[in-house]
Protein backbone atom coordinates (compact mmCIF):
# COMPACT_ATOMS: atom_id res chain seq x y z
CA UNK A 1 0.00 0.00 0.00
CA UNK A 2 1.20 3.27 -1.24
CA UNK A 3 1.02 6.00 2.00
CA UNK A 4 -1.72 7.57 0.13
CA UNK A 5 -3.89 4.38 0.30
CA UNK A 6 -3.91 4.28 4.52
CA UNK A 7 -7.11 5.85 4.82
CA UNK A 8 -9.41 8.24 2.87
CA UNK A 9 -8.20 12.05 2.00
CA UNK A 10 -10.79 14.89 3.26
CA UNK A 11 -12.34 15.89 0.52
CA UNK A 12 -12.64 12.27 0.11
CA UNK A 13 -14.56 11.75 3.00
CA UNK A 14 -16.67 15.36 2.36
CA UNK A 15 -18.37 14.42 -1.17
CA UNK A 16 -18.25 10.52 -0.76
CA UNK A 17 -21.66 9.33 -1.87
CA UNK A 18 -23.93 7.79 0.82
CA UNK A 19 -27.24 5.85 0.43
CA UNK A 20 -28.51 8.29 3.49
CA UNK A 21 -30.83 11.38 3.62
CA UNK A 22 -28.99 14.02 4.40
CA UNK A 23 -30.97 15.32 7.64
CA UNK A 24 -31.07 11.91 8.95
CA UNK A 25 -29.08 13.04 12.20
CA UNK A 26 -30.23 16.24 12.48
CA UNK A 27 -30.52 17.56 16.29
CA UNK A 28 -28.56 14.51 17.27
CA UNK A 29 -25.50 14.76 19.45
CA UNK A 30 -23.04 11.71 18.82
CA UNK A 31 -20.18 11.04 20.39
CA UNK A 32 -17.08 9.17 18.52
CA UNK A 33 -14.17 7.68 20.40
CA UNK A 34 -11.15 7.27 18.24
CA UNK A 35 -12.36 10.04 16.29
CA UNK A 36 -9.21 11.91 15.38
CA UNK A 37 -7.96 9.22 12.49
CA UNK A 38 -9.03 5.50 10.46
CA UNK A 39 -12.50 4.43 10.91
CA UNK A 40 -13.60 7.10 13.85
CA UNK A 41 -13.08 9.82 11.32
CA UNK A 42 -14.96 8.45 8.96
CA UNK A 43 -17.87 7.76 10.91
CA UNK A 44 -17.60 11.85 11.96
CA UNK A 45 -17.71 13.06 8.45
CA UNK A 46 -20.73 10.96 7.39
CA UNK A 47 -22.80 11.43 10.90
CA UNK A 48 -21.89 15.23 10.39
CA UNK A 49 -23.31 15.34 6.59
CA UNK A 50 -26.25 13.45 7.90
CA UNK A 51 -26.71 16.51 10.23
CA UNK A 52 -25.53 15.67 13.41
CA UNK A 53 -23.05 17.29 16.04
CA UNK A 54 -19.96 15.55 16.65
CA UNK A 55 -18.20 14.81 19.61
CA UNK A 56 -14.19 13.44 18.82
CA UNK A 57 -12.31 11.84 21.37
CA UNK A 58 -8.97 10.64 21.63
CA UNK A 59 -5.44 11.16 23.28
CA UNK A 60 -3.92 13.31 20.53
CA UNK A 61 -5.35 16.72 21.35
CA UNK A 62 -3.75 17.93 18.48
CA UNK A 63 -4.95 15.54 16.11
CA UNK A 64 -8.47 15.98 17.38
CA UNK A 65 -8.72 19.78 16.75
CA UNK A 66 -7.25 19.54 13.38
CA UNK A 67 -9.96 16.99 12.71
CA UNK A 68 -12.40 19.24 13.66
CA UNK A 69 -11.07 22.64 11.83
CA UNK A 70 -11.56 19.79 8.48
CA UNK A 71 -14.87 19.13 9.65
CA UNK A 72 -16.05 22.71 10.53
CA UNK A 73 -14.57 23.85 7.02
CA UNK A 74 -17.34 21.87 5.51
CA UNK A 75 -20.40 22.85 7.82
CA UNK A 76 -19.96 20.10 10.63
CA UNK A 77 -20.36 21.27 14.13
CA UNK A 78 -17.84 19.59 16.16
CA UNK A 79 -15.70 19.23 19.40
CA UNK A 80 -12.72 17.66 20.39
CA UNK A 81 -11.99 16.07 24.24
CA UNK A 82 -8.30 14.73 24.81
CA UNK A 83 -8.03 11.33 26.84
CA UNK A 84 -7.06 8.03 27.72
CA UNK A 85 -10.21 5.48 27.51
CA UNK A 86 -8.08 3.03 29.26
CA UNK A 87 -8.94 5.33 32.61
CA UNK A 88 -12.82 4.78 34.18
CA UNK A 89 -12.54 8.01 36.17
CA UNK A 90 -11.52 10.19 33.07
CA UNK A 91 -13.71 8.55 30.89
CA UNK A 92 -16.71 9.59 32.90
CA UNK A 93 -15.39 12.86 34.15
CA UNK A 94 -15.35 13.62 30.26
CA UNK A 95 -18.47 12.53 29.09
CA UNK A 96 -20.17 14.54 32.03
CA UNK A 97 -18.34 17.44 30.51
CA UNK A 98 -19.23 16.94 27.21
CA UNK A 99 -23.07 16.85 28.83
CA UNK A 100 -22.64 19.91 30.28
CA UNK A 101 -20.85 21.93 27.57
CA UNK A 102 -22.62 20.96 24.74
CA UNK A 103 -25.89 19.32 26.07
CA UNK A 104 -26.96 15.47 26.26
CA UNK A 105 -25.51 13.27 23.71
CA UNK A 106 -27.73 10.09 21.60
CA UNK A 107 -25.31 8.05 20.05
CA UNK A 108 -21.54 6.45 21.52
CA UNK A 109 -19.56 5.17 18.55
CA UNK A 110 -16.48 3.09 20.03
CA UNK A 111 -14.03 3.02 17.68
CA UNK A 112 -10.79 3.93 19.76
CA UNK A 113 -8.16 1.03 19.62
CA UNK A 114 -5.17 -0.22 18.95
CA UNK A 115 -3.01 -3.87 18.55
CA UNK A 116 -0.11 -5.40 17.04
CA UNK A 117 0.92 -8.25 15.15
CA UNK A 118 3.32 -10.74 17.44
CA UNK A 119 3.43 -14.40 18.43
CA UNK A 120 1.18 -15.46 21.52
CA UNK A 121 4.61 -16.88 23.14
CA UNK A 122 6.28 -13.31 22.42
CA UNK A 123 3.51 -11.00 23.92
CA UNK A 124 5.47 -9.16 26.94
CA UNK A 125 2.66 -8.92 30.09
CA UNK A 126 3.21 -4.82 29.19
CA UNK A 127 1.75 -5.70 25.69
CA UNK A 128 -1.03 -7.60 26.78
CA UNK A 129 -2.71 -4.95 29.14
CA UNK A 130 -2.12 -2.30 26.79
CA UNK A 131 -4.18 -3.94 24.06
CA UNK A 132 -6.64 -5.56 26.64
CA UNK A 133 -6.93 -2.16 28.55
CA UNK A 134 -7.61 -0.21 25.52
CA UNK A 135 -9.78 -2.19 23.80
CA UNK A 136 -11.91 -4.09 26.47
CA UNK A 137 -11.89 -2.44 29.30
CA UNK A 138 -11.47 1.23 27.69
CA UNK A 139 -14.70 0.33 25.79
CA UNK A 140 -16.77 -1.38 28.57
CA UNK A 141 -15.54 2.17 30.38
CA UNK A 142 -17.06 4.10 28.24
CA UNK A 143 -20.44 2.10 27.70
CA UNK A 144 -20.45 1.75 31.48
CA UNK A 145 -20.32 5.99 31.75
CA UNK A 146 -22.37 6.64 28.87
CA UNK A 147 -25.25 3.83 30.08
CA UNK A 148 -25.15 5.51 33.34
CA UNK A 149 -25.83 8.83 31.79
CA UNK A 150 -28.76 7.70 29.61
CA UNK A 151 -30.28 6.13 33.10
CA UNK A 152 -30.04 9.29 34.90
CA UNK A 153 -31.70 11.40 32.46
CA UNK A 154 -34.09 8.83 31.93
CA UNK A 155 -33.54 8.98 28.25
CA UNK A 156 -33.06 6.17 25.22
CA UNK A 157 -29.35 5.58 23.67
CA UNK A 158 -27.50 3.64 20.97
CA UNK A 159 -24.03 2.12 21.35
CA UNK A 160 -21.66 0.34 18.47
CA UNK A 161 -18.83 -0.97 19.14
CA UNK A 162 -16.19 -1.26 16.18
CA UNK A 163 -14.42 -4.74 16.81
CA UNK A 164 -13.35 -7.10 14.40
CA UNK A 165 -13.86 -10.58 13.33
CA UNK A 166 -13.04 -13.03 15.70
CA UNK A 167 -15.14 -16.11 14.47
CA UNK A 168 -12.24 -18.50 14.01
CA UNK A 169 -9.87 -16.13 16.15
CA UNK A 170 -6.70 -14.29 15.32
CA UNK A 171 -3.68 -15.94 14.61
CA UNK A 172 -0.54 -13.54 15.83
CA UNK A 173 -3.59 -11.60 17.55
CA UNK A 174 -4.00 -13.40 20.57
CA UNK A 175 -4.68 -10.15 22.95
CA UNK A 176 -6.70 -8.18 20.26
CA UNK A 177 -8.98 -11.66 19.81
CA UNK A 178 -9.72 -11.81 23.52
CA UNK A 179 -10.63 -8.14 24.06
CA UNK A 180 -12.56 -8.18 21.10
CA UNK A 181 -14.39 -11.12 22.02
CA UNK A 182 -15.10 -9.61 25.06
CA UNK A 183 -16.58 -6.34 24.12
CA UNK A 184 -19.32 -8.60 21.77
CA UNK A 185 -19.60 -10.38 24.57
CA UNK A 186 -20.83 -7.51 26.84
CA UNK A 187 -22.88 -6.03 24.12
CA UNK A 188 -24.84 -9.23 23.91
CA UNK A 189 -25.39 -9.15 27.72
CA UNK A 190 -26.31 -5.30 28.11
CA UNK A 191 -28.22 -5.46 24.64
CA UNK A 192 -30.66 -7.64 27.31
CA UNK A 193 -29.84 -6.14 30.39
CA UNK A 194 -30.36 -2.50 29.59
CA UNK A 195 -33.33 -2.89 27.32
CA UNK A 196 -35.86 -1.86 29.88
CA UNK A 197 -34.00 1.65 30.03
CA UNK A 198 -34.80 1.53 26.17
CA UNK A 199 -30.68 1.40 24.90
CA UNK A 200 -29.96 -0.84 22.20
CA UNK A 201 -26.31 -1.82 21.45
CA UNK A 202 -24.53 -3.35 18.45
CA UNK A 203 -21.45 -4.36 16.92
CA UNK A 204 -19.72 -3.80 13.21
CA UNK A 205 -16.97 -6.47 12.89
CA UNK A 206 -14.91 -4.96 10.14
CA UNK A 207 -12.09 -7.24 8.16
CA UNK A 208 -8.92 -6.12 6.46
CA UNK A 209 -9.92 -2.40 6.12
CA UNK A 210 -7.23 0.41 3.90
CA UNK A 211 -6.94 2.79 6.83
CA UNK A 212 -4.51 4.31 9.18
CA UNK A 213 -4.06 1.03 11.39
CA UNK A 214 -2.37 -1.01 8.63
CA UNK A 215 0.35 1.04 9.77
CA UNK A 216 1.42 -1.52 12.26
CA UNK A 217 1.70 -4.27 9.33
CA UNK A 218 4.50 -4.95 7.49
CA UNK A 219 4.60 -5.12 3.64
CA UNK A 220 4.29 -8.26 3.21
CA UNK A 221 1.53 -8.96 5.39
CA UNK A 222 -0.34 -6.12 3.83
CA UNK A 223 0.47 -7.56 0.73
CA UNK A 224 -1.59 -10.66 0.93
CA UNK A 225 -4.21 -9.67 3.39
CA UNK A 226 -6.76 -8.56 -0.03
CA UNK A 227 -6.24 -12.43 -0.68
CA UNK A 228 -7.61 -13.00 2.91
CA UNK A 229 -11.51 -12.89 1.53
CA UNK A 230 -13.28 -13.80 -1.88
CA UNK A 231 -13.78 -10.23 -2.94
CA UNK A 232 -9.98 -10.15 -3.02
CA UNK A 233 -9.59 -6.21 -1.89
CA UNK A 234 -9.37 -4.33 1.24
CA UNK A 235 -12.63 -2.83 2.70
CA UNK A 236 -12.88 1.06 3.33
CA UNK A 237 -13.66 3.35 6.53
CA UNK A 238 -16.49 4.45 4.66
CA UNK A 239 -18.01 1.07 4.20
CA UNK A 240 -17.47 0.76 7.55
CA UNK A 241 -19.14 3.95 8.78
CA UNK A 242 -22.31 3.19 6.56
CA UNK A 243 -22.73 0.18 8.13
CA UNK A 244 -22.41 1.60 11.96
CA UNK A 245 -24.76 4.79 10.58
CA UNK A 246 -27.32 1.84 9.64
CA UNK A 247 -27.04 0.15 13.56
CA UNK A 248 -26.73 3.51 14.79
CA UNK A 249 -30.26 4.80 13.32
CA UNK A 250 -33.63 4.10 13.64
CA UNK A 251 -33.80 2.02 10.64
CA UNK A 252 -31.97 -0.78 13.10
CA UNK A 253 -34.92 0.05 15.90
CA UNK A 254 -35.30 -3.72 16.39
CA UNK A 255 -31.86 -4.77 16.30
CA UNK A 256 -30.00 -4.98 19.13
CA UNK A 257 -27.17 -7.42 20.53
CA UNK A 258 -25.81 -7.95 17.21
CA UNK A 259 -22.96 -8.25 15.21
CA UNK A 260 -22.65 -6.66 11.74
CA UNK A 261 -19.39 -8.02 10.31
CA UNK A 262 -18.36 -6.06 7.39
CA UNK A 263 -15.63 -8.22 6.03
CA UNK A 264 -15.78 -9.36 2.35
CA UNK A 265 -16.99 -12.52 3.31
CA UNK A 266 -13.05 -13.43 4.68
CA UNK A 267 -14.63 -15.23 8.08
CA UNK A 268 -16.40 -18.01 5.31
CA UNK A 269 -13.07 -18.34 2.79
CA UNK A 270 -9.22 -17.23 2.95
CA UNK A 271 -5.79 -17.08 5.10
CA UNK A 272 -5.07 -14.36 7.60
CA UNK A 273 -1.54 -14.58 8.60
CA UNK A 274 -1.15 -10.44 10.31
CA UNK A 275 2.78 -11.57 11.26
CA UNK A 276 3.82 -14.29 8.60
CA UNK A 277 2.85 -17.29 7.52
CA UNK A 278 4.44 -20.28 9.62
CA UNK A 279 6.38 -22.96 7.46
CA UNK A 280 4.09 -25.70 8.79
CA UNK A 281 1.04 -24.00 6.92
CA UNK A 282 3.16 -23.35 3.42
CA UNK A 283 2.11 -27.06 1.86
Amino acid sequence: MKASEFGLTDEELAHLETIYKENLFESKRVVISGGGSGIGLSIAWLCGRLGAEVVLLGRDQEKLCSACDKLAKHGVKAAAYSLTIRSAEQVDATLRAIVTDHGEFDILINSAGGQFPQPAMDISPKGWNAVVDTNLNGTWYMMQSSGRLWMEQQRPGVVVNIVTVVDRGMVDMVHSAAARAGVIAATKTLAVEWAPYGIRLNCVAPGVIASEGMRVYSDAARQQFPNSNPMKRFGSPWEIAQSAIYLASDASSFTTGDIMTVDGGGRLWGELWPFRKPDYFQT
